[in-house]
């Protein structure tokens, strides 16, 4: 009679399969198929999200920057939407020279179908105010952000 703790004969040892069988190996793969195609919107949705809100946290913080750069530089300068692309230049005024462009559209890692200026161009002056206000509205799908830069300088992404 065999105790608790003998080890297996060696013929029982051989006859214990080991791994998985092919056929627990085929359930195991269309259950984790099922799951991740229905939730494939989901992401998809999630990952668009993100997108729109970080593209307009970055257009924030490009108002922002070139707010600074006409302060810090005592000279005006301009943001233009360029027409036929989303993307926007921020140029100094008086030479016209560009002190940075941001490309936004689909070929880009925020992968936007749009981007809108409610006015162009603005001029953002040294003292830090605005010749306009503006709301910059980024969209991708069918969701988009806004973000408004106000007369006096202020920059929200509500």
């Amino acid at each position: 009679m065999r105790t608790r703790d003998a080890p297996f004969p060696a013929e029982l040892r051989r006859l214990r399969p080991a791994g998985f069988t092919l056929l627990e190996l085929m359930i195991v793969i269309l259950i984790f198929g099922t799951l991740s195609m229905a939730s494939w919107p989901s992401v998809g949705r999630i990952l668009t999200h993100s997108r729109v809100n970080q593209a307009a946290r970055v257009v924030g913080h490009d108002l922002v920057v070139a707010a600074s750069a006409a302060a810090r530089q005592r000279r005006p300068v301009r943001l233009t939407l360029d027409a036929g692309s989303p993307s926007f230049t921020v140029s100094d005024r008086v030479s016209g020279t560009t002190l940075w462009q941001r490309s936004l559209g689909r070929d880009t890692e925020y992968g936007l179908d749009s981007v809108t200026f409610s006015a162009s161009p603005i001029d953002l002056l040294p003292n830090g105010f605005t010749s306009s206000a503006l709301t910059v509205t980024v969209w991708a799908r069918d969701y988009s952000r806004r973000v408004v830069l106000s007369r006096a300088g202020w920059v929200r992404v509500p």
